[in-house]
């Protein structure tokens, strides 16, 4: 039997080693600037730092000053899946699948950098109209276009892991006193790569021709957000709806993918049109999300509630046309998810900042054979400090520095890892488990373990 051409390992060499692909993302796992993180997102729809082009692009509107931040998001992580008990196969021997309970024990670091200009001047009427840019570099571009979508015979994580380029751009403005709108759009690529070769049995290639593109798929966020102690009793003091706020965002699903097309020519074993080789995946992926927050502003505190519902059965139809990951049969659900966080001023120049946020996890199914995506409910708690310097050397407006930290406490949960690969070191037929699947072999594990970030930002105003 003539030997088949190696063009799914050319194709693969052609994909970053070491990077784990991740449904999450920087600002869906832990926020964007030390106030996200230290809030757990609680107070996220109502800053008006450049975030809110992604969190509510309507608040934008609600400061004027012109701004230039930039973020350090550090995080850690051990991610673990304990095994419980050794099965054994239709012979009685034993079936070790998962060596180490270790899944992902990495750090890793994101640039995250923001930009807001009021572009009031350009109405007529005198309404804020404020543009809102912000970019997430993970390792500072070192893999700022890096891609990863796997099967495995162990453990992966489903939420954690690399997060890639996030752009995003949008403005928000004021219609009358107390109410403002704003429109922004999430900026991701659809990668596109054609390979035509001639090979021998070898693997041995030539007359290549590969052609790779990239083109930016749009996803737009909308929002609004009502001051209602400016809209029922503007002027008025003692007002008892003074300092009450309340937000509404919409963000549409958004991912990155890739579809590769090759075809090989084996003269005396494979003729033209040749051998196909066709791969549609996701690497990343976030859901359409309903966000509605309210706040109320005290004299020296304020206190955030927000509840988003995340509609993760997008991805039901989406894996099922995965080329990598469709015989998974994985399924997921709709999440609702509550945050709520404080800012107390202590002095004119100093607040602490702290949240709590308790995130179900979408993922229902608890076996995926030769995917093994593994995800656990969590609570996550936020803490930091917001300062105020003033005079900073010969700048002539304040600057603002953000200290936050944030950690992601799992909940274990059971899940049955999968393979219909050989194990180990194994060659040859292996049995089967019994009550795993057809022609597979699995074992019982319990995934756990923590993660943590700490985010410090710095904020110049213009």
């Amino acid at each position: 039997m003539p030997a088949v051409p190696r063009l799914p390992l050319l194709m693969l060499a052609m994909l970053p080693a070491g990077a784990h692909a991740a449904m999450g993302q920087v600002a869906s796992n832990y926020g964007f600037f030390a106030q996200d993180v230290a809030t757990s997102q609680a107070l996220s729809m109502f800053s008006n730092q450049p975030s809110a082009t992604y969190y509510n692009p309507s608040y934008l509107a609600r400061d004027r000053k012109g701004a230039l931040s930039a973020g350090y998001l550090y995080t850690d992580q051990e991610l673990t899946a304990d095994p419980q008990g050794t099965p054994t196969d239709a012979n009685g021997d034993p079936v070790r699948i998962v060596e180490n309970d270790v899944i992902e024990d990495a750090s890793n670091y994101n640039v995250l950098l923001g930009f807001k200009s009021d572009l009031s001047n350009m109405l007529k009427s005198d309404r804020a109209m404020v543009l809102g840019f912000m970019l997430g570099a993970e390792r500072s571009g070192e893999r700022i276009l890096s891609f990863s979508s796997e099967s495995s015979q162990t453990a992966q994580s489903f939420r954690y892991g690399q997060q890639s380029l996030f752009l995003g751009l949008g403005a928000g403005l004021n219609v009358v006193p107390g109410f403002d709108v704003g429109a922004a759009a999430r900026i991701t690529l659809a990668a596109n790569a054609e390979l035509q070769a001639f090979s021998d049995l070898g693997g041995n290639t030539g007359f290549e021709s590969l052609k790779v593109s990239a083109k930016p798929s749009i996803q737009p966020i909308l929002s609004g957000t009502v001051d209602w102690g400016t809209v029922v009793c503007p002027g008025k003091r003692g007002c008892w709806l003074t300092g009450v706020e309340t937000s509404l965002a919409w963000r549409y699903e958004s991912e990155l993918s890739a579809n590769v097309d090759a075809k090989a020519v084996v003269p005396n074993a494979v003729a033209t049109p040749g051998l196909p080789l066709a791969l549609a995946t996701i690497d990343a992926y976030t859901p359409e999300t309903w966000s509605l927050g309210l706040m109320y502003k005290m004299h020296k505190l304020r206190v955030g509630f927000t509840g988003e519902y995340q509609m993760w059965t997008g991805l039901n139809d989406k894996f099922a046309e995965d080329t990598i990951r469709d015989q998974a049969n994985l399924e997921f659900r709709d999440v609702f998810i509550p945050r709520v966080g404080f800012e107390y001023k202590a002095s004119p120049n100093f607040s602490f900042l702290g949240g709590v946020s308790y995130e179900q996890s979408p993922l229902l199914s608890l076996q995926s054979t030769d995917i093994n995506f593994v995800d656990n409910n969590r609570t996550v708690i936020g803490l930091g400090f917001s300062y105020l310097i003033e005079q900073a050397l010969f700048l002539s407006q304040p600057v603002r520095f953000d200290l936050g930290y944030q950690y992601h406490i799992l909940e274990d949960r059971d899940f049955r890892i999968a393979t219909t690969r050989n194990v180990g070191n194994e060659e040859g037929q292996q049995q089967p488990v019994a009550g795993c699947g057809d022609n597979a072999r699995c074992e019982d594990v319990k995934a756990g373990g923590y993660s943590q970030a700490v985010n410090a930002s710095v904020h110049l105003t213009f």
